[in-house]
C-alpha cells in the first residue's frame, strides 16, 4: 500500500489518544532535553518520550505518520532552543552578572552561609531527586 493512499484513511482530526500520546511525548522530551529535572529524572522523562513515541507508531493508521509527527517535533523543539540560543548570544543576555551590584557579589561570597529552615528544606527536596533548583518565589504575604 502506497504511504500516501493510507494518509487519505486517516481521519481528519486526530482520535483522543493520539493526541494523548502526542502530548506525553512533546512534554517528556522537552523536560528531559532541558535543565528543568536532575539527571535521574531527565533519563526517566527520556523513557515516557521513547515509550510515547514507539505508542505514537502503533496508534496512526500508517505507523510512518506517528514516526515524523515525532521526528518533526524534535526538529521543533531543536530549531527553537537553537534560535533562542543564538538570540540569546547575540543580545549578550548570557553574560549579565547575577545582580545589579557587583560589589554585592563579592559580600555573599566573603560571608559564611547561613543554614535556615528553608535551604534544609530545599537540600532535602533535591536529595530525593526533586527539582534541580529551589522555588524563586517570593513568601506569601500574611
Amino acid at each position: 500500500m502506497n504511504p500516501f493512499t493510507a494518509l487519505d484513511h486517516q481521519p481528519p482530526a486526530l482520535h483522543s489518544v493520539q493526541l494523548l500520546l502526542m502530548g506525553v511525548f512533546f512534554t517528556s522530551y522537552v523536560a528531559a532535553v532541558t535543565g528543568l529535572l536532575h539527571p535521574r529524572g531527565r533519563m526517566r522523562a527520556a523513557g515516557v518520550a521513547l515509550a510515547a513515541g514507539i505508542g505514537m507508531g502503533f496508534v496512526f493508521t500508517p505507523w510512518t505518520l506517528g514516526a515524523l509527527l515525532a521526528a518533526g517535533s524534535v526538529g521543533a523543539v531543536g530549531l527553537f532552543i537553537g534560535v533562542s540560543w543564538l538570540l540569546s548570544r547575540a543580545l549578550g543576555v548570557h553574560e549579565q552578572t547575577s545582580t545589579l551590584l557587583p560589589e554585592m557579589d563579592e559580600l555573599e561570597l566573603e560571608a559564611p552561609p547561613v543554614l535556615t529552615a528553608a535551604s534544609v528544606t530545599a537540600q532535602a527536596r533535591t536529595d530525593r531527586g526533586g527539582f534541580a533548583a529551589p522555588p524563586t518565589a517570593p513568601a506569601p504575604l500574611g
